[in-house]
């Protein structure tokens, strides 16, 4: 995505990603997840705002709370980065990724469709819909339907 990116921390097995939303309403710290499913070829991508909770007395990751500080775009390129960055080390993996509600996983689409041909170089990309008992069935992204979710898988070379 050709926007402007954050620094990004990761760990060694580049699953965890840390890097700092810089805006008009201060500096929040960001985490992009990627875990395994119960499909070992399957894992989700996890993202939210990095916070301490008391009563569990340890980090969590808040995927409900909304900054509204002003670098949507940077922040989501950052986090396709993590993506370009997980499946280059994983590039057998499919990622699974779906906002915490409708609002946030249309936004997700519109970032997808409005950057289409540059991650369609790299990444066959599906809408994903969920059936029965959480079963995702999947089809080829086209941005006049409505999905669920989302999976990414990085094309072969």
């Amino acid at each position: 995505m050709n926007y402007k990116k954050y620094a990004l921390i990761k760990n060694e097995l580049s699953t965890v990603f840390n890097f700092v939303s810089v805006g008009h309403k201060g500096n929040f710290r960001k985490v992009v997840v990627y875990s395994p499913t119960t499909n070992s070829n399957v894992y989700n991508l996890g993202f939210g705002d990095l916070k301490y909770d008391l009563s569990k007395k340890k980090y969590i990751i808040d995927d409900q709370i909304i900054n509204d500080n002003g670098d949507i775009r940077i922040v989501l390129a950052t986090v396709v980065k993590t993506v370009y960055e997980f499946t280059s080390v994983n590039p057998q993996i499919t990622i699974f990724f779906r906002g915490s509600d409708a609002r946030r996983t249309n936004t997700y689409k519109r970032a997808i469709m409005l950057n289409l041909e540059e991650l369609s170089e790299t990444f066959d990309i599906f809408g994903a819909r969920m059936i029965d008992n959480n079963k995702i069935i999947d089809e080829p992204f086209d941005y006049k339907k409505d999905y669920d979710g989302f999976l990414i898988k990085r094309k072969r070379i």
